[in-house]
């Protein structure tokens, strides 16, 4: 691994998809602050620099484990809402996916000032800190960035955003500054006023100034509704002896949980990791989940009062792993199109010593989101329009005023036998979150492997139809024709690639005085990093209740 990619501390770890946002939370838990200042730090701090993926303007889901006497995880909806005086027939059927029309009412705000009112201990505004130094003296663009950019030139029409990031029509350069005054003002109107003012204050006049401007769909009075997220039960389940807490939906924790039901019929002993048989099997089981969580979509509100939870339980796993096995003997193939996603994420994960543990997933939808941004604000809106259906009225997430999106996130804690809490992970990668995930946990929990040489390990990614994804370093032509016998196509898509997710995890220590681990993936530009040392001047902050 890269440096920077692992790291050890004895007072907590934070793990991001960037080295600024990284830095960010281990500065809280320096100061003094628990696993959730540290989180929304860092969040808030991703905002700043990863703006591909996440924001002001999108919105966030947490997965929050309260490590001491109460012992309990927490998954915290924070999904946008649709506007409410939107015309369905406007929307001729088809999704809208750019411009400020794409976007629904932001939620990251309200996600983040939520998760710090009630279980951080540091003052907003000293949380916010590190985002608005980072805003007003700049960051370093990255080589992925830059590369970014380029592909989205054509698409990033909005003057405002271009001039941020371009010059004379082309993408930044790598290795040079960009500064973002008014997203510093924006974060600095927050931090003396509260995260309300993004709603009720001069940002949310701003906000549906421009909407108004601009033909956009958001009003005064979806600012007024604040998208208050909702505190859910997480999923629950166990794989190789381990126990594990997961996303319930509107995420994507049910597909999780199946792919990873399904691999324990297999694993070590029969199936030799990364051998060909490994890949056909794993391809064959996300193809299987992915397609059950498309076609029996759930509602989010009633999912825990439905009592057949088939998708999760085990004998799913076993009756997916007899039509697997069944399917490598007889190359037998059910072809059911699944529908293409291109969503865009960031993941961070975060423990302190007290035993608390935080994962959030944020995001702006496609990269860039709307390829738009806030006028004067410095943010980029969301296209989260685009990920509600439009065409069938029964469907869960049918766009209706006021709806919430569908989501793919799945941050996951695992526990020992015991009950403890041995990891905090998550990925970004749309419909690749849960196929990622599984890999990454499969090789950790089933076969033993340390978490960063598994994290390095080339990917596979299958769902969309009879297209499989990999990493090129796994294709060989014995590969190609045993994935044309099953009915796949594979589509290389290079080494370390973007597209197959950013892993950020977390490990805590086993022993009391042991240390904590932080791994990072080397698709992107993450890192990890825990206190040096901890302020001795400041008093301990555990989790508030």
């Amino acid at each position: 691994m890269k440096e920077g990619k692992v790291a050890k501390s004895p007072f907590g770890m934070v793990s991001t998809a960037s080295p600024y946002a990284t830095n960010a939370g281990a500065l809280m838990l320096e100061m003094g602050g628990n696993a959730v200042d540290a989180a929304v730090a860092a969040a808030f701090c991703l905002g700043v620099t990863e703006p591909q993926a996440s924001g002001l303007g999108g919105q966030s889901m947490a997965l929050l484990h309260i490590g001491e006497k109460e012992k309990k995880t927490i998954a915290v909806d924070g999904s946008s809402r649709a506007p409410y005086s939107i015309s369905l027939g406007d929307f001729n059927k088809k999704p809208l996916k750019n411009g400020i029309k794409a976007t629904t009412v932001p939620s990251t705000p309200a996600v983040l000032g939520y998760l710090l009112d009630k279980y951080g201990s540091l003052p907003f505004e000293e949380v916010l800190k590190p985002a608005i130094k980072t805003a007003r003296k700049g960051y370093e663009l990255s080589k992925l960035q830059n590369m970014l950019l380029a592909r989205e030139n054509k698409n990033i029409a909005d003057e405002y955003a271009r001039s941020f990031f371009y010059k004379k029509n082309e993408p930044r350069q790598w290795g040079s500054t960009v500064f973002q005054d008014d997203l510093a003002n924006t974060l600095e109107s927050m931090a003396n006023e509260g995260w309300k003012d993004f709603y009720t204050g001069k940002i949310g006049v701003k906000l549906i100034d421009d909407m108004e401007n601009r033909q956009g769909l958001i009003k005064k009075e979806d600012l007024m509704k604040i998208p208050i997220p909702l505190e859910r039960k997480p999923l629950k389940g166990s794989y190789c002896g381990f126990f594990l807490e997961t996303f319930p939906p509107p995420g994507a924790g049910r597909a999780l949980f199946q792919i990873l039901n399904t691999l324990e019929n297999f694993g070590p002993g029969n199936l030799e990791v990364n051998s060909k048989d490994y890949y056909q099997v794993m391809a064959l089981a996300f193809h299987a989940a992915l397609m059950n969580r498309e076609h029996f979509p759930v509602d989010p509100e009633r999912f825990h009062q439905v009592d057949d939870k088939w998708m999760i339980q085990k004998k799913n796993g076993i009756y997916t792993a007899d039509r697997i096995k069944e399917a490598l003997g007889l190359n037998v193939y059910d072809e059911i199109k699944m529908p293409k996603t291109s969503g865009e994420t960031t993941h961070l994960s975060v423990a302190d010593k007290h035993g608390n543990a935080v994962g959030i997933t944020q995001s702006i939808e496609k990269v860039y989101g709307a390829k738009t941004m806030a006028a004067n604000l410095g943010f980029f809106y969301n296209n989260y329009m685009s990920a509600f259906n439009v065409k069938d009225v029964m469907h869960p997430y049918y766009l209706l005023p006021g709806a919430k999106p569908y989501s793919s996130v799945a941050p996951t804690l695992v526990k020992d036998k015991a009950g403890k809490a041995q990891m905090i992970i998550g990925s970004p990668g749309s419909e690749r979150i849960s196929t990622v995930l599984s890999q990454i946990l499969s090789g950790v929990l089933a076969y033993g492997k340390d978490i960063e040489d598994v994290i390095a390990w080339p990917r596979i990614h299958a769902g969309s139809g009879k297209r499989a994804y990999m990493e090129s370093e796994i294709i060989t032509k014995e590969l190609i024709g045993l994935f044309d016998q099953l009915g796949f196509e594979i589509i290389d898509k290079g080494d370390k690639s973007f597209y197959m997710g950013c892993v950020q995890a977390v490990l805590m220590p086993k022993e009391p005085e042991g240390l904590f681990m932080g791994a990072a993936d080397p698709r992107r530009d993450g890192t990890c990093k825990g206190p040096e040392k901890l302020r001795a001047s400041k008093a301990e902050r555990k989790i508030k209740r």
